[in-house]
Protein backbone atom coordinates (compact mmCIF):
# COMPACT_ATOMS: atom_id res chain seq x y z
CA UNK A 1 0.00 0.00 0.00
CA UNK A 2 1.58 3.14 -0.71
CA UNK A 3 0.83 6.33 1.51
CA UNK A 4 -0.31 9.63 -0.27
CA UNK A 5 0.62 13.17 0.91
CA UNK A 6 -2.14 16.16 -0.75
CA UNK A 7 -0.65 19.37 -1.31
CA UNK A 8 -3.89 21.50 -1.54
CA UNK A 9 -7.41 20.89 -0.68
CA UNK A 10 -9.22 23.02 -2.94
CA UNK A 11 -12.20 21.48 -5.28
CA UNK A 12 -9.78 19.20 -7.45
CA UNK A 13 -8.05 17.98 -4.15
CA UNK A 14 -10.95 17.20 -2.53
CA UNK A 15 -12.52 15.41 -5.57
CA UNK A 16 -9.35 12.92 -6.24
CA UNK A 17 -8.49 12.27 -2.40
CA UNK A 18 -12.21 10.25 -2.91
CA UNK A 19 -11.05 8.30 -5.55
CA UNK A 20 -7.90 7.90 -3.61
CA UNK A 21 -9.24 6.75 -0.59
CA UNK A 22 -11.60 4.35 -2.22
CA UNK A 23 -8.49 2.38 -4.32
CA UNK A 24 -6.89 0.34 -1.81
CA UNK A 25 -3.35 -0.04 -2.87
CA UNK A 26 -3.24 3.56 -1.45
CA UNK A 27 -3.82 5.55 1.92
CA UNK A 28 -4.17 8.65 2.60
CA UNK A 29 -1.33 9.91 5.45
CA UNK A 30 -2.09 13.76 5.81
CA UNK A 31 -2.58 16.94 3.69
CA UNK A 32 -1.45 20.10 3.52
CA UNK A 33 -3.71 23.30 2.99
CA UNK A 34 -3.64 26.54 5.26
CA UNK A 35 -7.14 27.77 4.19
CA UNK A 36 -8.69 24.19 4.60
CA UNK A 37 -10.52 24.41 8.09
CA UNK A 38 -13.01 20.72 7.36
CA UNK A 39 -10.58 18.75 6.23
CA UNK A 40 -10.93 14.90 7.96
CA UNK A 41 -7.76 14.09 6.39
CA UNK A 42 -4.76 14.08 8.61
CA UNK A 43 -3.10 17.89 8.35
CA UNK A 44 0.54 18.35 8.41
CA UNK A 45 1.98 22.16 8.69
CA UNK A 46 3.94 23.07 6.07
CA UNK A 47 4.88 21.52 2.97
CA UNK A 48 8.48 20.67 3.74
CA UNK A 49 6.59 18.63 7.03
CA UNK A 50 4.17 16.62 4.64
CA UNK A 51 7.39 16.16 2.38
CA UNK A 52 9.06 14.74 4.93
CA UNK A 53 6.69 12.33 6.37
CA UNK A 54 8.48 8.78 5.98
CA UNK A 55 4.87 7.45 5.73
CA UNK A 56 4.24 9.46 2.48
CA UNK A 57 5.94 7.96 -0.65
CA UNK A 58 3.90 9.79 -3.42
CA UNK A 59 2.70 13.27 -3.46
CA UNK A 60 -0.28 14.73 -5.36
CA UNK A 61 -0.13 18.57 -5.77
CA UNK A 62 -3.26 20.03 -6.20
CA UNK A 63 -2.83 23.90 -5.88
CA UNK A 64 -2.60 27.07 -8.14
CA UNK A 65 0.12 26.73 -11.36
CA UNK A 66 2.67 29.45 -10.20
CA UNK A 67 3.22 27.40 -6.84
CA UNK A 68 4.15 24.17 -8.50
CA UNK A 69 8.14 24.48 -9.58
CA UNK A 70 8.70 24.89 -6.04
CA UNK A 71 6.55 22.43 -4.78
CA UNK A 72 7.67 19.71 -7.60
CA UNK A 73 11.49 20.60 -6.97
CA UNK A 74 10.93 19.96 -2.90
CA UNK A 75 9.42 16.17 -3.64
CA UNK A 76 11.94 15.31 -6.29
CA UNK A 77 14.77 16.21 -3.43
CA UNK A 78 12.89 14.10 -1.10
CA UNK A 79 13.08 11.25 -3.76
CA UNK A 80 9.29 10.86 -3.14
CA UNK A 81 7.05 9.91 -6.02
CA UNK A 82 4.70 12.82 -7.72
CA UNK A 83 1.22 13.69 -9.07
CA UNK A 84 0.94 17.14 -10.31
CA UNK A 85 -2.36 19.06 -11.71
CA UNK A 86 -2.41 20.26 -14.78
CA UNK A 87 -1.06 22.98 -15.92
CA UNK A 88 1.76 21.73 -15.13
CA UNK A 89 3.23 25.43 -15.00
CA UNK A 90 2.71 28.66 -16.00
CA UNK A 91 5.36 29.28 -18.51
CA UNK A 92 7.52 27.22 -20.53
CA UNK A 93 10.67 27.70 -18.39
CA UNK A 94 8.60 27.13 -15.09
CA UNK A 95 7.62 23.50 -16.14
CA UNK A 96 10.95 22.85 -17.83
CA UNK A 97 12.44 23.47 -14.59
CA UNK A 98 9.49 20.72 -13.16
CA UNK A 99 10.42 18.47 -16.02
CA UNK A 100 14.18 18.71 -15.17
CA UNK A 101 13.66 18.25 -11.52
CA UNK A 102 12.25 15.02 -11.85
CA UNK A 103 14.92 13.74 -14.43
CA UNK A 104 17.63 14.53 -12.31
CA UNK A 105 15.54 13.29 -9.27
CA UNK A 106 14.81 9.56 -11.16
CA UNK A 107 11.35 9.95 -9.44
CA UNK A 108 8.04 8.20 -10.82
CA UNK A 109 6.26 11.35 -12.19
CA UNK A 110 2.92 12.41 -13.80
CA UNK A 111 0.45 15.35 -14.36
CA UNK A 112 -3.07 14.60 -14.35
CA UNK A 113 -4.85 14.96 -17.18
CA UNK A 114 -7.65 12.81 -17.48
CA UNK A 115 -7.99 12.67 -21.03
CA UNK A 116 -5.49 10.33 -20.79
CA UNK A 117 -7.29 7.34 -19.02
CA UNK A 118 -11.28 8.85 -19.94
CA UNK A 119 -12.89 5.46 -22.13
CA UNK A 120 -14.42 8.31 -24.38
CA UNK A 121 -10.65 9.82 -25.02
CA UNK A 122 -9.18 6.34 -25.16
CA UNK A 123 -11.71 5.20 -27.82
CA UNK A 124 -11.42 8.72 -29.81
CA UNK A 125 -7.43 7.97 -29.65
CA UNK A 126 -7.90 4.18 -31.17
CA UNK A 127 -10.57 5.39 -33.67
CA UNK A 128 -7.56 7.82 -35.07
CA UNK A 129 -4.59 5.29 -34.84
CA UNK A 130 -6.48 2.46 -36.21
CA UNK A 131 -7.77 4.70 -39.36
CA UNK A 132 -11.00 4.26 -38.88
CA UNK A 133 -11.60 7.66 -39.43
CA UNK A 134 -9.33 7.80 -42.55
CA UNK A 135 -6.93 9.77 -43.94
CA UNK A 136 -7.00 14.08 -43.97
CA UNK A 137 -7.87 14.57 -40.32
CA UNK A 138 -8.96 17.77 -39.01
CA UNK A 139 -10.38 18.66 -35.51
CA UNK A 140 -12.19 21.61 -34.19
CA UNK A 141 -12.88 22.76 -30.92
CA UNK A 142 -15.69 24.88 -29.53
CA UNK A 143 -15.81 26.21 -25.91
CA UNK A 144 -18.39 28.38 -24.34
CA UNK A 145 -18.97 29.92 -20.58
CA UNK A 146 -21.33 31.84 -19.48
CA UNK A 147 -18.47 33.74 -16.57
CA UNK A 148 -15.10 33.09 -16.14
CA UNK A 149 -14.35 31.78 -13.80
CA UNK A 150 -17.56 29.67 -13.52
CA UNK A 151 -19.55 29.50 -11.10
CA UNK A 152 -18.26 26.38 -8.97
CA UNK A 153 -14.63 27.98 -9.08
CA UNK A 154 -15.66 30.61 -7.10
CA UNK A 155 -13.43 29.31 -4.47
CA UNK A 156 -10.88 30.26 -6.20
CA UNK A 157 -12.10 33.38 -8.29
CA UNK A 158 -8.53 35.11 -6.60
CA UNK A 159 -6.01 33.34 -8.85
CA UNK A 160 -8.58 31.54 -11.70
CA UNK A 161 -9.82 35.39 -12.88
CA UNK A 162 -6.14 37.03 -13.24
CA UNK A 163 -3.79 36.83 -16.18
CA UNK A 164 -1.16 35.61 -14.67
CA UNK A 165 -2.28 31.84 -14.16
CA UNK A 166 -5.83 31.86 -14.52
CA UNK A 167 -7.92 31.92 -17.73
CA UNK A 168 -10.03 29.28 -19.61
CA UNK A 169 -6.81 28.54 -21.97
CA UNK A 170 -5.22 27.39 -19.08
CA UNK A 171 -7.91 25.78 -17.33
CA UNK A 172 -10.00 24.43 -20.11
CA UNK A 173 -8.03 24.37 -23.73
CA UNK A 174 -4.85 23.00 -21.78
CA UNK A 175 -7.23 19.22 -21.31
CA UNK A 176 -7.54 19.53 -25.14
CA UNK A 177 -4.01 20.26 -26.20
CA UNK A 178 -3.23 17.40 -24.53
CA UNK A 179 -5.63 15.22 -26.12
CA UNK A 180 -4.36 16.99 -29.44
CA UNK A 181 -1.04 15.67 -28.57
CA UNK A 182 -1.63 12.29 -27.77
CA UNK A 183 -3.78 11.68 -31.04
CA UNK A 184 -1.71 13.65 -33.38
CA UNK A 185 1.70 14.20 -32.68
CA UNK A 186 3.66 17.39 -31.99
CA UNK A 187 2.16 20.65 -32.54
CA UNK A 188 2.73 24.27 -33.24
CA UNK A 189 0.62 27.56 -33.43
CA UNK A 190 0.03 29.00 -36.85
CA UNK A 191 -2.00 31.57 -35.87
CA UNK A 192 -3.85 33.10 -32.74
CA UNK A 193 -6.24 36.25 -32.17
CA UNK A 194 -6.71 36.95 -28.40
CA UNK A 195 -9.42 39.39 -26.43
CA UNK A 196 -8.76 40.15 -23.05
CA UNK A 197 -11.62 41.81 -20.63
CA UNK A 198 -10.89 44.30 -18.10
CA UNK A 199 -8.76 41.88 -15.36
CA UNK A 200 -6.71 41.35 -18.48
CA UNK A 201 -8.24 37.33 -18.49
CA UNK A 202 -8.58 36.11 -22.18
CA UNK A 203 -12.43 36.36 -22.99
CA UNK A 204 -12.38 35.19 -26.61
CA UNK A 205 -9.52 32.63 -28.48
CA UNK A 206 -9.18 31.82 -32.02
CA UNK A 207 -6.56 29.92 -32.93
CA UNK A 208 -5.03 27.57 -35.51
CA UNK A 209 -2.55 24.84 -34.44
CA UNK A 210 -0.81 22.39 -36.81
CA UNK A 211 -0.12 18.29 -35.32
CA UNK A 212 1.97 16.31 -37.11
CA UNK A 213 -1.24 14.09 -38.11
CA UNK A 214 -3.89 16.76 -38.46
CA UNK A 215 -4.81 20.64 -38.22
CA UNK A 216 -7.01 21.92 -35.20
CA UNK A 217 -8.91 25.23 -34.69
CA UNK A 218 -10.29 26.39 -31.71
CA UNK A 219 -13.15 28.67 -30.95
CA UNK A 220 -13.46 29.62 -27.27
CA UNK A 221 -15.22 32.74 -25.57
CA UNK A 222 -17.01 33.36 -22.62
CA UNK A 223 -20.37 34.34 -23.95
CA UNK A 224 -23.73 32.58 -24.22
CA UNK A 225 -25.86 31.97 -21.17
CA UNK A 226 -24.91 28.16 -21.06
CA UNK A 227 -22.90 27.41 -18.43
CA UNK A 228 -20.80 25.67 -20.43
CA UNK A 229 -20.20 24.03 -23.47
CA UNK A 230 -17.47 22.03 -24.95
CA UNK A 231 -17.07 20.18 -28.17
CA UNK A 232 -14.60 18.45 -30.00
CA UNK A 233 -14.87 17.40 -33.10
CA UNK A 234 -12.22 15.06 -35.14
CA UNK A 235 -13.13 14.69 -38.91
CA UNK A 236 -11.52 12.55 -41.59
CA UNK A 237 -11.93 10.72 -45.11
CA UNK A 238 -14.17 8.61 -43.78
CA UNK A 239 -15.98 9.62 -40.65
CA UNK A 240 -15.89 11.59 -37.45
CA UNK A 241 -15.69 11.68 -34.07
CA UNK A 242 -17.38 14.32 -31.42
CA UNK A 243 -16.67 14.67 -27.93
CA UNK A 244 -18.91 16.73 -25.94
CA UNK A 245 -19.98 17.19 -22.39
CA UNK A 246 -16.31 16.62 -21.40
CA UNK A 247 -16.49 12.96 -21.66
CA UNK A 248 -18.95 11.70 -23.88
CA UNK A 249 -18.09 10.36 -27.54
CA UNK A 250 -20.17 10.49 -30.33
CA UNK A 251 -19.13 8.10 -33.07
CA UNK A 252 -20.65 5.74 -36.13
CA UNK A 253 -19.36 2.69 -34.41
CA UNK A 254 -20.81 3.11 -30.85
CA UNK A 255 -21.39 5.90 -28.40
CA UNK A 256 -19.67 6.30 -24.85
CA UNK A 257 -22.07 7.77 -22.34
CA UNK A 258 -19.98 10.54 -19.83
CA UNK A 259 -18.12 9.02 -16.99
CA UNK A 260 -15.65 11.03 -14.84
CA UNK A 261 -11.61 9.35 -15.36
CA UNK A 262 -10.71 10.02 -11.16
CA UNK A 263 -11.14 6.78 -10.11
CA UNK A 264 -8.74 5.45 -13.20
CA UNK A 265 -6.36 8.50 -13.11
CA UNK A 266 -5.54 6.81 -9.56
CA UNK A 267 -5.54 3.26 -10.65
CA UNK A 268 -3.19 4.56 -13.44
CA UNK A 269 -0.87 5.89 -10.81
CA UNK A 270 -0.88 2.54 -8.97
CA UNK A 271 1.11 0.97 -12.11
CA UNK A 272 3.19 4.03 -12.55
CA UNK A 273 4.65 3.75 -8.96
CA UNK A 274 4.91 -0.28 -9.46
CA UNK A 275 6.81 0.31 -12.46
CA UNK A 276 4.39 -0.66 -14.87
CA UNK A 277 3.63 0.59 -18.11
CA UNK A 278 0.75 3.26 -17.66
CA UNK A 279 -1.53 5.49 -19.33
CA UNK A 280 -0.21 8.94 -17.25
CA UNK A 281 0.25 11.87 -19.18
CA UNK A 282 4.33 12.84 -18.41
CA UNK A 283 5.66 15.53 -17.55
CA UNK A 284 7.39 16.23 -20.82
CA UNK A 285 3.86 16.08 -21.95
CA UNK A 286 2.73 18.06 -19.65
CA UNK A 287 5.38 20.49 -21.04
CA UNK A 288 4.50 20.60 -24.10
CA UNK A 289 1.50 21.22 -23.52
CA UNK A 290 2.41 24.47 -21.47
CA UNK A 291 4.38 25.84 -24.42
CA UNK A 292 1.44 26.28 -26.64
CA UNK A 293 -0.69 27.15 -24.37
CA UNK A 294 1.47 30.17 -23.36
CA UNK A 295 2.04 31.02 -26.93
CA UNK A 296 -1.67 31.37 -27.65
CA UNK A 297 -1.56 33.64 -24.24
CA UNK A 298 1.11 35.68 -25.79
CA UNK A 299 -0.70 36.63 -29.24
Amino acid sequence: MYGIGIVGLGTMGRRLADSIGANPAFTIVAAYDPAATDAVIPMAGSVAELVGNPAVGCVYVATPPLTHEGIVRAVANAGKALLCEKPLAASPESARACVDAVARAGIPAAVNFPFATAPAAVRLKELVDTGALGDNLSAHLTLRFRQWPREWQQGAASWLAGPEQGGFTREVVSHFAFLALRLFGPGRLTECTVERGPMGTETRVHAVLRFASATMTIDAAVDGDQDEFNRFEVKGSRSSAVMSEWYRLTHESGDIAPVRADARQIAELALLLDGRPNRLATFEEAAQVVSLIEEILRS
